[in-house]
């Protein structure tokens, strides 16, 4: 839709995924993010997104007037009452976390709160839940189909708090989690169901002041998520040592990096080996002397410097 806020989107997105899994078959789910900056500068205080699967739908912080739809499906899908509740939704718990939790940086020194509310359905098994993290201190799960919340994060201090939320208004009982996620999943079928190859390429990176000489696999673009990536070392699955990132692209497609220093070893010997439900077969490919791009060492700061659920 013309008012989405692209670049920041992009960004929270990032932020959103970076530690999330693909889909599983058979599944589906709605979550929605909320991360609360305490000290992270030219970010807004408070910013909200929500996912389908591993789809972006919409994005809201507290400097818009109203959430911002991604795709008109969805928004002209889902009554113009649940926009509305969602952004007092998003309110409340921005105001919660101000009023209980921000006070605590000047007792001790965290960056920023994350929550997420969570509609997963897999077969007939539904569940609904609200997390609440404050890194190095704890996290605060409530499960809002019987509402019982238990974590270490200050449990008593929230418990009463968030049962005033408006979370029953949205999905009043397990039948309206449901109902929204079954009609969500309907509205975006053509969407989710669609499948974009990856491609893979191999570069060699040079040695750093903290790291060796390394290979690095790049696949991108592909949809959906759910990806199989691995090291193969003299055609043997290599089953750690390495690093993984996954971000979103612009496109809603998605992009993977694997890092594997050589230790001294010739870099013939590995090869890039991948799944994906798109590929007739797996792919792969060995490492090649070039050079990493701007943009890779931009996204891999992302997702070192902004830890997630």
């Amino acid at each position: 839709m013309e008012s989405w806020s692209g670049p920041v989107s992009l960004l929270v997105t990032a932020l959103s995924l970076c530690s999330v899994a693909g889909q599983q078959a058979g599944s589906h789910s709605l979550i929605y993010y909320y991360f609360q900056s305490i000290s992270i500068p030219e970010m807004p205080a408070f910013f909200r997104i929500g996912m389908l699967d591993d789809l972006q739908i919409d994005y809201y912080d507290n400097t818009l007037h109203e959430v911002e739809v991604k795709y008109q499906w969805i928004a002209d899908g889902l009554s113009t009452d649940y926009w509305k509740e969602q952004k007092e939704i998003t309110d409340q718990l921005h105001e919660l976390l101000s009023t209980y939790l921000k006070p605590l940086t000047s007792l001790i020194s965290f960056s920023y709160i994350q929550a997420l509310w969570s509609c997963t359905q897999s077969g007939d098994t539904v569940n609904e839940i609200l997390k609440i993290n404050v890194p190095d201190i704890g996290e605060f799960s409530c499960d809002l189909n019987t509402l019982k919340c238990s974590g270490a994060l200050f449990p008593a201090m929230l418990n009463d708090q968030l049962s005033q939320l408006r979370f029953t208004d949205m999905t009043a009982s397990k039948s309206n989690c449901t109902w929204y996620l079954q009609r969500a999943v309907q509205l975006g079928k053509e969407a989710l169901e669609r499948q974009v190859a990856p491609k893979t390429q191999v570069l060699t990176r040079r040695p750093t002041a903290t790291e060796g000489e390394s290979l690095s696999c790049i696949i991108t673009p592909f949809y959906p998520r759910a990806i199989k990536a691995t090291w193969l070392k003299n055609g043997q699955v290599v089953s750690e040592g390495y690093k993984v990132t996954v971000l979103p692209n612009y496109n809603d497609t998605y992009w993977m990096e694997l890092v594997i220093e050589l230790q001294g070893n010739d870099p013939n010997i590995y090869a890039c080996h991948v799944e994906h439900s798109s590929l007739p077969k797996a792919k792969g490919g060995v490492g090649e002397p070039h050079g990493a791009g701007p943009m890779l060492g931009l996204m891999t700061v992302f997702a070192i410097i902004f830890g997630v659920m």
